[in-house]
């Protein structure tokens, strides 16, 4: 979405050298803004602009900064992830912060300008002719819904922060400018109580009718969604009785981190939860099913239930999609996860980058054929993973739209669920797209070195041998004379997201889970085609090495986790998830792995490499406060550990 800020405000903010922006002195400037109908709506539009691009490896950041994607270099002639990748290998700092969204730079813009607009649209808008009341309200309820996501964008990477209310005055005196970091607390208060006023204004509507015009706005759905969000995080962990935050407190001894452990989080968690599923199934919103039909005729349903999963990204309208604003960066992401496996792919290389890699450490996560993690199940062979098989007979049938016949690839790409082979490409699997002319003759994957999927050069190759399938649309063609990529609006909440975390929410409330608990995991898992004609009860019972799993809120809490770390893979969930758990740690100073890149030989490429070592501390859950603005601002306390 194009940025429409009037030219007095650019100069303005570019003047602006504190992170909280004041009011323009030009009033009869800004009110120009707002005189017509047209001039307000761009002003709607900069509002929104300022949502961070979701397929941006850089403004998103967690798509890159956790544990679950890996790049060859931090940048390069054809790239730069230099910000994200340094997070991921631990470098954060004071001294000059990565991704600065406190007060901008390395990667990051302002939020707080973000919040000013915001608030500077609502003290604004008026009466405007052509502007009728009902557009009006929905005006206002959408960019209070922005605000809010605004301040809950900064409060996962600060915890606690300003609330930004009211802009503060241009004639305020220095004093009034040096605002305090709030509890989150009373951040997760703020933020809600501008969602309740957003849907309670009944102006949000339950979806959106011009599709094309229109897709990105928020809706009633969307709101309480993000909702459910800032909750979940209230109630998790991190925030909620954790203490190593004990003694975190501001200048007048104020606690920002509650350190007594409330359940009565979890409980609003858990309604807001209900809420959204049951405002979003009302608008129309259900897990997705692939239905089109193909220029290549019928495909078998082993292939189209791939399809349904990694169309729950792609399909630009699909209706599990809750909230995703444009297709910005979309086509760049594809570009990045794009593997090759034709001359024409080699030649056109911008298209097929092959180089946004899943580590090995993701991999590892996917359950097995059996709906359990892979060193659960009984009767999968762990122990042996790292070997490699023959893909013939037996298991050529089992994996015939999934693996090539009589190619050897590691044991640890057999009898996996349908999600790993919808999400991930590798050596010898098979990869459906709009140029694949045969359903029963898929193209598959060489990514040894020197092939076509393989590194070939100093520049552009995985350095895992993994490939990101689930981010690229299946429609995509890349031949001598057709570029074709499909953009799409990358998700940011979707209905599964919605009913994981409404199963997380009802297993905490509860002494030990139930049919409930187990009712929303398990539509995502049916969906994912596990547990078919049964459940996941059963499913322990009958394959897992601890088939008494599911009956303790224990167990459930860890069945629920992992689930979401599958499900949503990829999406840039993962690393808010396990910083919400308090599980970074025991996550991130793992190494991260893959298979021996430089090799074109089958015993060598498949031989395990640590590709990098990092150290995630006590400190990394919150982020620092550049040392800069702590000199600026004597009101604010650092970060703890910074």
């Amino acid at each position: 979405m194009k940025r429409y800020i009037l030219i007095i405000l650019v100069f303005y903010i570019a003047a602006c050298d504190s992170y909280l922006d004041i009011v323009p002195d030009n009033v009869a400037t800004i009110e120009l803004a707002f005189n017509t109908r047209a001039s307000a709506e761009k002003y709607l539009a900069t509002c929104y602009s300022y949502i961070p691009e979701h397929a941006n490896p850089e403004q998103n950041f967690p798509l890159v900064a956790g544990d679950e994607i890996w790049y060859y270099a931090e940048n390069d002639f054809y790239m730069n992830n230099e910000t994200s990748l340094r997070l991921a290998k631990g470098m954060q700092n004071a001294q000059s912060p990565y991704l600065n969204y406190w007060e901008g730079g390395r990667g990051a813009y302002n939020m707080f300008v973000s919040i000013r607009d915001c608030n500077i649209f609502l003290e604004s808008i008026r009466d405007i002719p052509g502007l009728d009341l009902n557009e009006k309200n929905r005006w206002i309820a959408e960019v209070k819904t922005l605000k809010a996501y605004f301040h809950f964008w900064l409060m996962r990477m600060y915890g606690p922060i300003p609330i930004v209310d009211k802009n503060i005055a241009v004639d305020a005196s220095s004093e009034e400018t040096y605002v305090v970091r709030r509890p989150v607390d009373e951040v997760v208060e703020y933020i809600v109580s501008l969602l309740d006023e957003a849907i309670d204004s009944e102006a949000l509507p339950e979806n959106i009718k011009f599709i094309h015009t229109e897709n990105g706005r928020i809706t009633l759905p969307a709101a309480k969604a993000i909702k459910a969000k800032v909750l979940m995080l209230a109630a998790s962990p991190l925030f909620n009785g954790n203490t190593d935050y004990a003694g975190y407190s501001d200048a007048d001894g104020n606690e920002l981190i509650n350190t007594t452990f409330s359940p009565e989080k979890w409980v609003a968690a858990k309604d807001a939860c209900l809420d959204a599923i049951l405002t979003a199934e009302s608008a129309g919103h259900a897990l997705y099913s692939f239905t089109d039909l193909l220029p290549i005729g019928e495909i078998t349903p082993e292939v189209r239930h791939e399809l349904t999963m990694r169309a729950t990204i792609t399909d630009r309208f699909n209706s599990e999609l809750i909230f995703g604003v444009g297709d910005n960066w979309t086509t760049a992401l594809q570009n990045w996860c794009q593997p090759r496996w034709t001359g024409d792919h080699n030649a056109q290389f911008n298209y097929t980058k092959k180089s946004h890699a899943p580590t090995l450490n993701m991999v590892e996560d996917f359950y097995t054929v059996n709906g359990v993690p892979i060193d659960e199940d009984a009767s999968w062979d762990y122990n042996d993973r790292y070997n490699t098989v023959l893909v013939q007979d037996e298991i050529a049938e089992d994996h015939k739209y999934k693996i090539q016949n009589y190619y050897t690839t590691a044991k640890l790409h057999t009898y996996r669920e349908p999600r790993f082979y919808a999400s991930v490409g590798f050596d010898g699997g098979k990869w459906f797209s709009m140029e694949t002319e045969d359903v029963e003759e898929i193209p598959y994957l060489n990514a040894k070195l020197g092939q076509f999927s393989g590194k070939s050069g100093f520049e552009i190759y995985s350095i895992t041998g993994y490939f990101t399938k689930k981010l690229v649309n299946y429609e995509n063609v890349i031949t001598e004379n057709t570029q074709t990529v499909e953009p799409y609006t990358f998700p940011i909440i979707r209905l599964s997201d919605l009913y994981l975390m409404y199963a997380e929410a009802l297993n905490e409330v509860k002494s030990s889970p139930d049919e409930e608990v187990y009712e929303y995991i398990q539509r995502v898992r049916h969906k994912a085609g596990l547990d078919i004609g049964s459940d996941l009860v059963s499913t322990w019972a009958q394959y897992s090495k601890y088939p008494n799993k599911p009956t303790t809120q224990e167990g459930m809490r860890d069945i629920i986790r992992h689930e979401r770390l599958v499900e949503l893979a990829f999406e840039g969930h993962r690393y808010w998830d396990l910083r919400r758990w308090k599980l970074a740690g025991d996550y991130f100073n793992k190494p991260i792995r893959g298979w021996n890149i430089f090799s074109g030989e089958t015993k060598d490429f498949y031989q395990v490499k640590n590709i990098y070592y990092r150290d995630f501390l006590v400190k990394d859950y919150l982020w620092p406060i550049s040392q800069d603005e702590m000199l600026r601002n004597p009101n604010l306390v650092q970060s703890p550990g910074w």
